[in-house]
């Protein structure tokens, strides 16, 4: 499968549906079909890199079910935990990454993410990057704290402009140094602007505020070198979802209804 974002002229190695968008649910079922009818050789082995998830289900989750298709291995992190909360991530990444013997680190939301290249090409598009750690974008600012938004917008080169903390890739030092700052974050200042239980019990609004204090060597994935959200992106031909499943599943033109353009790779 690739992608191609026509706006940014890159080509993303890692597809992420975050915050759910309606106008995309059709499309995404349509796309992980695709994705798993295509045959897929499992790819070399990355011994540099270490791949992260969380979830607390018993079950396998899409991107679990992704990564056994790569043949690359992961580690599951709040499996046995009773309930979830993403204010737990900063913990669990923390404790984990204080066990990681790799060089680089990537982690990833588990239910709403295909990983659509080889591990082995995302570590080497990172490495050409030229930084510690980048962050995944949309464009959407959550929460939408001025200074967090305005900080990042000023720094951004793109409409994918605000940081996402469901996808990201780094060395694993630096990341280290990033999350045990990020649990000393205090989020007061967050919930004065908005003070409810979601954002509480959220990630973004931490990481946000680290990412700031580790800016430049913590960057922006503004040109979606690597990582392509799709909230607020819209179904009008500026993303080229291209995967010789698809015709299985979506027979229409080209450019359909909402004009993202669909066709077979070749």
């Amino acid at each position: 499968m690739l992608i191609r974002n026509l706006t940014t002229a890159s080509t993303p190695r890692v597809l992420h549906r975050n915050g759910n968008p309606r106008e995309w649910q059709a499309r995404w079922e349509q796309i992980v079909a695709a994705f798993f009818a295509e045959v897929q050789e499992p790819c070399e082995a990355c011994t540099e890199l270490t791949i992260l998830t969380w979830s607390n289900r018993p079950t396998q989750n899409l991107l679990e079910r992704c990564l056994d298709r790569w043949g690359a291995p992961y580690v599951t992190l709040g499996r046995n935990l009773p309930e979830w909360r993403n204010d737990m991530k900063p913990f669990l990444i923390a404790t984990a990454l204080d066990r990681v013997a790799s060089e680089y680190v990537l982690a990833l939301d588990c239910d709403d993410i295909l990983v659509v290249s080889c591990p082995l090409q995302i570590v080497a598009e990172f490495q050409s990057c030229g930084c510690d750690i980048l962050f995944g974008t949309e464009r959407n600012s959550s929460p939408d704290v001025p200074y967090l938004t305005e900080f990042e917008r000023t720094i951004a080169e793109s409409r994918y402009c605000y940081l996402n903390s469901g996808a990201w890739i780094g060395k694993t030092d630096a990341l280290r140094r990033f999350f045990r700052d990020c649990l000393e974050e205090d989020n007061g200042d967050i919930l004065a602007v908005h003070p409810t239980m979601t954002i509480f019990r959220d990630d973004q609004g931490p990481t946000r505020k680290t990412f700031q204090r580790h800016h430049p060597a913590a960057r922006l994935d503004d040109h979606c070198r690597i990582f392509q959200s799709l909230f607020g992106v819209p179904l009008d031909g500026e993303l080229l979802i291209a995967g010789r499943g698809l015709d299985a599943v979506d027979a229409s033109p080209r450019r359909d209804r909402g004009g993202t353009l669909i066709a077979d790779r070749v």
